[in-house]
């Protein structure tokens, strides 16, 4: 077993409360915040590089809502089925 497994199962084996403090252990340390932000750095890239090659669309107000109408609708399927693989 590996040394990720161990943590892995160890984990597993804490409460609620324990889980929740070693996440934020983990979140809040130089690694992690590091790892974010060169994620973040790579996302507005992209979101750049998109720009510049006219790869984005503009919304009116009723695109917008039709937006988030549809946004919504994924949303709750994708809880639903969370929810329904979590409980088989």
């Amino acid at each position: 077993m590996s040394r990720i497994e161990e943590i892995k199962a160890a984990a597993a084996k804490l409460d609620p409360e324990e889980q929740f403090e070693l996440f934020r252990w983990w979140v809040g340390s130089k690694a992690f915040k590091i790892r974010q932000l060169a994620a973040l750095k790579r996302d507005i890239a992209a979101g750049i590089e998109d720009l510049d090659s006219g790869r984005y669309q503009t919304y009116d107000a009723s695109r917008s809502k039709r937006l988030a109408g549809e946004v919504g609708r994924s949303g709750r399927k994708r809880l639903k089925d969370i929810r329904k693989t979590n409980q088989a």
